[in-house]
This record gives structure tokens, C-alpha cells and sequence, in this order.
């Protein structure tokens, strides 16, 4: 069983002590949960929470975001006065980025494309789904609810647009995945890296415990 050493930097006491204790137990939640699903989740992690700052800026609407850094190093910026804190969110976010830690850790694979990063981002967003629902929580975090309720007309729209850029290995990440422009919505690249890899779990009935280690190239889209 593998183990997420949590370590929060509280120098300036933004977070309270009853915060640290939701901190604690969202972490140990998702340590259980992940032991339980992959095997493969064998080794340490170092978890650190942050206050947000430029270089780790949070989701507005959510207070909170989280980075992997490498595979047994991940950091989350919380900012309390943008949302109160969630235990559900903590747990929800750490999940997700674990999703990236046991890619980089069990697979010698990275990814090089555009298309490549939605996999590595919709199987991540995927975990963080299934993670919920095995808690029937519905506490989650707008970033969720919004990739959860792409409609089919505006995951065409986007394909439509990026189609042609699939196999790029220069591309504008920030715009793809984060804040989208004229043409593009707001984490495109979630969302169509979501919508591809539930489809592919459509298509091969494998649990995203099994499609966490399979390889881009499995994904592709075959015309």
C-alpha cells in the first residue's frame, strides 16, 4: 500500500487547525481509496498544501487547484476566501492529480502531443469521477460539474477546431486547457480528453483502474 505524506506550508496560519484536520482526513481518504483500486500504488508521495500564489493560482469558483510536479510530488493552493474549505474538494483534487503520479510513476510513456495531454487530463478527470461516486458524494467542484456537462454539439465544435492540431507538439497549453478564447471554451482540453477516454472505456469495457496504464497511441481516434 502505497503512502501520501501530507505536509502543509502554514508559515502565515492562514489555515486553521480544524482546516489542517479536513486536510488530514480528505488525504487519508484518498490514500485508502487509491490502495484499494490499483495495485500499483506502491510507493510514497509527498502531498504539500499552499496558499495560491502566481505560480499556483486556484480555480476561482472552487478555492482550490492542484499540480503534479513529478510522480511523488504533488501541490495543492487553496484560497479560503474564494470558497470555504471542502473536504470533498481536497479529496476530489488529490485523487485527480494521483491519477498523473501513477502514469509517471508505473508507465515509461510521456506525453508529447496535444492529443497525448487531453488522455493524460481526461483519465485523471475520469478517476477523480469515479472517486466520487464510489462516495456517492455530489459535493463536487465546478470544474467537474462543467466537463461532466459538456454537450455533444459543443464536444464537436471542438474536435472540429482542434482536429488538425491533434499530433502537435508546440501548441498554446494555457489557452487549450485552461482559459480558452473566442472559439475555444474554457478547459477544452479537459473536456475532449474526458470524452475521449470515457468513449474508449465505452469501446473496450475496461475500468479506468486498467485504462490508467494504457498507452496514448491506444486512444487514437480511427476514422
Amino acid at each position: 500500500m502505497g503512502k501520501i505524506n501530507l505536509h502543509i506550508a502554514n508559515a502565515s496560519n492562514t489555515f486553521t487547525g480544524a482546516e489542517c484536520s479536513i486536510f488530514h482526513r480528505a488525504i487519508k481518504k484518498a490514500e485508502t481509496l487509491i490502495s484499494e483500486m490499483f495495485q500499483q500504488f506502491d510507493y510514497d508521495i509527498d502531498a504539500i498544501i499552499v496558499t495560491p500564489s502566481f505560480l499556483l493560482p486556484t480555480i476561482a469558483e472552487d478555492g482550490i487547484a492542484g499540480r503534479t510536479y513529478h510522480s511523488r510530488l504533488i501541490m495543492m493552493s487553496i484560497d479560503k476566501s474564494q470558497c470555504p474549505i471542502s473536504e470533498d474538494f481536497v479529496f476530489e483534487t488529490i485523487c485527480h492529480e494521483l491519477s498523473h503520479s501513477l502514469r509517471w510513476e508505473k508507465v515509461p510513456e510521456y506525453a508529447e502531443t496535444m492529443f497525448d495531454s487531453m488522455i493524460l487530463e481526461g483519465l485523471a478527470v475520469v478517476l477523480e469521477e469515479e472517486a466520487m461516486n464510489r462516495f456517492n458524494n455530489y459535493n463536487k467542484q465546478l470544474f467537474l460539474r462543467e466537463v461532466q456537462n459538456t454537450k455533444q454539439k459543443e464536444i464537436d465544435a471542438m474536435i472540429e477546431s482542434l482536429q488538425n492540431n491533434f499530433n502537435d507538439t508546440v501548441y498554446d497549453y494555457s489557452t487549450i486547457f485552461y482559459i480558452g478564447n473566442d472559439d475555444l471554451p474554457r478547459w477544452t482540453g479537459y473536456k475532449l480528453g474526458y470524452y475521449f477516454v470515457k468513449q474508449y472505456l465505452l469501446k473496450t469495457n475496461q475500468t479506468i483502474t486498467q485504462a490508467t496504464f494504457a498507452s496514448y497511441r491506444d486512444f487514437a481516434i480511427r476514422k
